[in-house]
């Protein structure tokens, strides 16, 4: 009997020296093509997660309660102020420890908006970002996530690299509350055919401005000063305001917008 209770002994001795896992490394993990919501910033709070693929037409007892978001394995969610996916709209594909500091319009943020969402997922580009969870590649391979009505920019000529996405009548006053794109977009692609969006050199729709009604996939092409005229390749159009300070071209340019129907 001395002897099984040394050898028991040895048993819970062995067993207390496993290392224990720690949440924070199991949270960590790899889930696949995932975004997870929660109720609190920071990814604190109620959890909830959903596969690529799902569409959640009403939130439920979530409705209106969403704080922050994680997105995992290249993961995209377009977040919906109502129900049924409509109202403002706009597409995340990186995660948002804190949806106050995103804009939804004028001085309204997405904190406790969210009504509806959908889940997709970034197809592979092939390219050099196709790493970054952030960046979509073509967003012609990515058409379930465009806006029907609605304006999409680019940090990068030719709509590639990191992306942000806004409806029609959304202003955003401040671009650096939007995926800090302020003075990073490279080109704008417009979708749905009635969409127009007038850019601003400053924040608060100050300095410079820019009406664009077309697809325009270089703004360096694009000349300041007053002097909007099109690309080389024909693509884009603008009709600029100049100021006393004026822009060589409208290249990362850009720190405030505002979506508009024509």
């Amino acid at each position: 009997m001395r002897v099984l209770s040394v050898l028991a002994l040895g048993v819970v001795v062995g067993l207390g020296a496993i290392p224990q896992v720690d949440a924070a490394v199991q949270f960590g993990r790899a889930r696949g093509t995932q975004v997870c919501v929660y109720r609190d910033i920071n990814y604190q709070g109620v959890e909830q997660c959903y596969n690529a693929g799902e569409q959640i037409n009403s939130l439920g007892a979530q409705s209106r309660s969403i704080s922050s978001i994680r997105v995992y394995g290249g993961a995209t969610v377009t977040v919906y102020e109502n129900t049924e996916f409509r109202g403002n709209s706009m597409e995340f594909t990186s995660d948002v420890p804190d949806l106050g500091r995103r804009v939804m319009s004028g001085r309204t943020t997405w904190s406790d908006r969210i009504d509806s969402m959908q889940i997709g997922s970034l197809s592979g580009s092939g390219n050099s970002d196709s790493g970054d969870r952030r960046n979509p590649g073509d967003f012609r391979r990515n058409q379930d996530q465009q806006p029907r009505d609605g304006v999409c920019v680019y940090d990068r000529p030719n709509y590639a690299g990191r992306s942000e996405c806004w409806s029609q009548g959304q202003n955003i006053s401040n671009l650096t509350g939007q995926g800090s794109m302020s003075g990073q977009i490279s080109s704008i692609r417009l979708f749905g055919g009635r969409t127009a969006v007038v850019v601003y050199r400053d924040n608060e729709y100050r300095g410079e401005s820019l009406t664009v009604d077309r697809d325009i996939p270089d703004l360096a092409q694009i000349a300041g000063s007053g002097g909007g005229n099109g690309n080389r390749n024909g693509k884009g159009n603008g009709r600029g305001r100049g100021n006393r300070i004026g822009l060589r071209n409208w290249d990362r340019q850009i720190s405030s917008l505002q979506v508009r129907a024509r």
